[in-house]
């Protein structure tokens, strides 16, 4: 034992009976006490703020899937009803974006567009086609594609309207 605490012990020699059974009570007394204030008590602190979290979430997540369907009418009536008047622009700007550009672009009337592709990918005319009908309200109202030689290539003729409501 280090020297500095044998001077406790005989110090703790010297009491009486009864008062070193009041030491050591209030020394396991402090202990427990310590115990609980430096771990049980944030352990349980921790696990019921955990608990009122996932509850929280719980109730976002109820709502949000409650809310999906009308959240999402919302979006496609928004974006079908923010678009660009002018259709032979959007239409532009959206092949532009998408990094085709058409053989020909030829406006037909106010509300119609027509573009012809000699060699364009196929799956970059797909998505052309639904990122303006989901973003600009554009559908096809006509579409006729031919296979090429070289794979994965078409040949293209679309007519783009805009939907209306």
């Amino acid at each position: 034992m280090p020297p500095s605490l044998q001077v406790y012990w005989q110090r703790f020699k010297q009491l009486k009976a009864s008062e070193q059974r009041m030491l050591l009570f209030l020394g396991v007394f402090l202990g427990v006490l310590a115990v609980y204030a430096l771990l049980w008590s944030p352990i349980t602190s921790f696990q019921e703020d955990q608990f009122l979290e996932r509850e929280r979430q719980l109730e976002l997540l109820t709502m949000m899937q409650q809310t999906e369907n009308q959240a999402r009418n919302s979006v496609v009536t928004a974006n079908a009803g923010s678009f660009d008047p002018n259709l032979l622009a959007v239409v532009t700007r959206a092949t532009t974006a998408q990094g085709i550009s058409p053989n020909r672009l030829q406006p037909e009337g106010d509300s119609s567009v027509s573009l012809w592709f000699d060699q364009v990918v196929f799956s970059e005319l797909m998505r052309l086609v639904h990122d303006v009908k989901q973003t600009q309200g554009i559908d096809v109202a006509q579409m006729v594609v031919d296979r090429t030689e070289v794979p994965g290539k078409v040949r293209a003729r679309l007519v783009l309207t805009r939907l209306t409501n």
